[in-house]
């Protein structure tokens, strides 16, 4: 029994008269040094109204519904919580929101709010600080979400001059014009063929000249599942051109993807001058391919 009592008086001594405390280490360099894993309280919670208590750490929910967590209240002496950290995790379907006790508050930046909400997926750490007067909890980290459901694939391509422009691209089929192409490697889109349509302007209507395009994706197919493409013509050149695309298909044909669109050239319709609007220009298509994941 003595000796049991010296160990507990020596090791009471060292912890209250010494100013750095080593655990599986003889020299520590903080305060509380430990030369090995830290754990502690983990808890899930299914509960849609919960208070955090004293011993929390780190709190987990995947309840069914949106749930509300309710901070400690914040008081004084060995309830002023100083320094006191709270880990959330959100792996449900619903949200959390967090929330101070009545009189507290909460602050994310030098505005107190009452209440934070932690989406889907998100993650937040509150730190108590040392504001006893109305008592606050400081934001101190947030994990924004998982991406959203959608992923995305952009790029810009070509589009080539008109086969009946004054300065004529003639049209080709099985890619055998290779000028138009963009992109490197496996991320490049061959124009494989282009059918070009002539204005036509007479007396009783008027038709745009318009061309279609099969563009072919090198690299591996995309999954087209779900998948959106959003198109924009671009003018980068000094000719009042105005453009306008439309989606035809977006399909994988014999291990590649290919988008098919048909541009049209709208700024006028016929001969203006010595120029005509079958355009002899190289322009831009803007595309964006947005696949829904679940």
């Amino acid at each position: 029994m003595k000796t049991k009592n010296i160990i507990s008086l020596s090791l009471l001594w060292s912890l209250t008269f010494s100013a750095q405390v080593g655990i599986k280490t003889t020299t520590p360099n903080s305060t509380l040094a430990v030369a090995g894993s830290l754990g502690a309280d983990y808890k899930q919670i299914t509960t849609t109204a919960y208070t955090i208590t004293a011993t929390d750490h780190y709190l987990t929910y995947n309840g069914a519904a949106n749930a509300t967590f309710t901070l400690p209240v914040i008081g004084t002496g060995t309830t002023s919580y100083t320094g006191r950290i709270y880990k959330i995790k959100n792996i449900s379907a619903s949200s959390i929101t967090l929330q101070a006790s009545s009189g507290n508050t909460l602050r994310i930046d030098n505005t107190p709010v009452a209440s934070f909400v932690i989406p889907t997926g998100a993650y937040a750490e509150v730190v108590n600080n040392s504001n006893t007067t109305g008592g606050t909890w400081d934001l101190s980290f947030t994990v924004l979400p998982k991406p959203s459901n959608v992923e995305i694939y952009g790029i810009q391509l070509s589009i080539p001059p008109h086969a009946n422009g004054t300065a004529p691209v003639a049209d080709w089929s099985n890619h055998t014009t290779t000028s138009y192409d963009t992109g490197t490697g496996t991320d490049a889109w061959w124009i494989i063929s282009k059918t070009s349509t002539t204005y036509a302007h007479t007396s009783s209507y008027s038709n745009a000249s318009r061309m279609m395009i099969v563009y072919e994706y090198q690299g591996t197919p995309f999954n087209v599942t779900n998948m959106y493409p959003i198109l924009t013509a671009g003018n980068n050149s000094s000719f009042p051109d105005i453009f306008t695309t439309s989606f035809v298909s977006l399909a994988n044909i014999s291990g590649k993807t290919r988008l098919t669109v048909s541009v049209s050239r709208i700024d006028f319709i016929g001969n203006n001058g010595s120029n005509n609007s079958n355009w002899t220009g190289t322009f831009l298509l803007n595309l964006l391919l947005a696949r829904k994941l679940y």
